[in-house]
């Protein structure tokens, strides 16, 4: 059956309040994507880890160190964060080894030093960046003390054995694969950076370098039921 067409705008109201239902022009109910609704409210940030054009020298070496992470972000008391995709892209593996990637929400981690400060942007471009996060790229100097408590490994990728090739085809296919990628509509999974928590993205490469991107939803602690 469909709707009584009748409400023009949003309503926000408290329990209790009767309101009525937003609808499609012929009435019928929609049911909107939570994504969608977060980056129209503004609640949607994009952490890009370098330039447009110069790659991060990535600091884990080898294998992962979860004290050099690729991207730490660090969620404050009042807010909570949902990511939404990730893209690594390796523009160079470094020397033969292996290359392995992995995101990890916990507690108990902090910055130390070193790394590149950014600024999560805005999905809109009307809006602020306020997003209440702290964030670091990683570097050639990064520092992090590792999460200890509340361990959540949502998402590990990688290359049995990788390499910068000297020539576009030399030594290897040249389809090995160079771009990772975690979604969350993907992996059909919503995992939350609850309050005092931190998120980081790993790497572990023999001198890699590539580009970072973790696209993520912000919303206050108190929307968390």
């Amino acid at each position: 059956m469909p709707a009584l067409i009748k409400a023009k705008s949003v309503v926000r109201s408290g329990d209790g309040i009767d309101t009525s239902l937003r609808t499609l022009l012929s009435g019928e109910l929609a049911i909107a994507d939570f994504f969608a609704i977060k980056a129209l409210k503004g609640q949607m940030f994009n952490l890009s880890s370098v330039s447009v054009t110069t790659p991060t020298t990535w600091t884990a070496t080898a294998a992962i160190d979860i004290t050099k992470p690729a991207l730490f972000v660090s969620v404050p008391s009042d807010k909570a964060l949902i990511p939404v995709s990730i893209m690594l892209y390796m523009e160079a593996f470094g020397a033969n080894a292996q290359f392995e990637c992995q995101a990890v929400i916990g507690t108990g981690g902090s910055y130390t030093s070193g790394g590149t400060t950014i600024v999560p942007v805005c999905t809109r471009s009307d809006l602020s960046n306020t997003s209440g996060l702290t964030v670091y790229a990683g570097g050639n100097t990064i520092v992090t003390v590792g999460q200890t408590g509340k361990l959540n490994y949502f998402w590990r990728d990688g290359e049995q054995f990788a390499i910068t090739k000297t020539t576009a085809s030399a030594t290897a296919s040249v389809t090995d694969p160079h771009r990772f990628l975690w979604s969350a509509k993907q992996a059909g999974e919503i995992h939350i950076a609850g309050p005092d928590s931190q998120l980081q993205i790993n790497q572990g490469s023999n001198a890699g370098t590539g580009f970072i991107t973790l696209v993520c939803i912000v919303i206050p602690s108190s929307e968390l039921p």
